[in-house]
């Protein structure tokens, strides 16, 4: 990511017509919606994620795009706007690359612990995502992607999960 899309995630500038025209072809209201909940930070995340995986996934077959695509813009829905500030953002990236048992040790649900609070959004976004998506009636498939991606690989290769992964990673 360039410097002008870090500085204007973190301005809060929206996103732009193209932007806004991608989500709108691939979400339905629902997942419009579950989107708009999230930070323009996540919100640009999950579109270059998405991004990503349309051009990675034309080199493969087996994939089911649509749905993937969809659950690339959705993963992070379990971080909701205004939860965690634009610092402490940094730090818990910084702690969950390089320290991960010490974000699971120190998240706390208590909201009164802003850091610790923080830690603890990052620790169960995927499974706060999961729920909010399936209480809006995502389809599973869906609903299964924003659950597991962060999951370490198991023996099972699932194309789908493996690419939101990278493109996560990557992104």
């Amino acid at each position: 990511m360039g410097w002008r899309d870090r500085l204007g995630s973190m301005l809060g500038v929206r996103l732009n017509r193209k932007d806004r025209a991608f989500v709108d072809k691939n979400l339905d209201q629902a997942g419009r919606f579950l989107f708009s909940q999230m930070s323009i930070i996540d919100q640009r995340h999950t579109l270059r994620v998405a991004r990503y995986i349309v051009k990675e996934a034309t080199f493969q077959r087996g994939i089911d795009l649509k749905m993937l695509i969809q659950a690339a813009l959705l993963h992070d829905a379990g971080k909701v706007k205004g939860e965690i500030n634009w610092f402490y953002r940094i730090l818990v990236g910084i702690i969950r690359r390089l320290f991960p048992r010490l974000r699971d040790k120190w998240a706390v649900r208590d909201k009164r612990f802003s850091f610790r609070y923080a830690l603890y959004v990052d620790l169960v976004h995927p499974s706060r995502g999961a729920y909010m998506a399936k209480s809006l009636g995502l389809a599973p498939e869906i609903v299964s992607l924003i659950r597991r991606h962060h999951d370490p690989p198991s023996g099972k290769y699932e194309p789908e999960l493996a690419l939101l992964q990278e493109a996560d990673r990557k992104n």
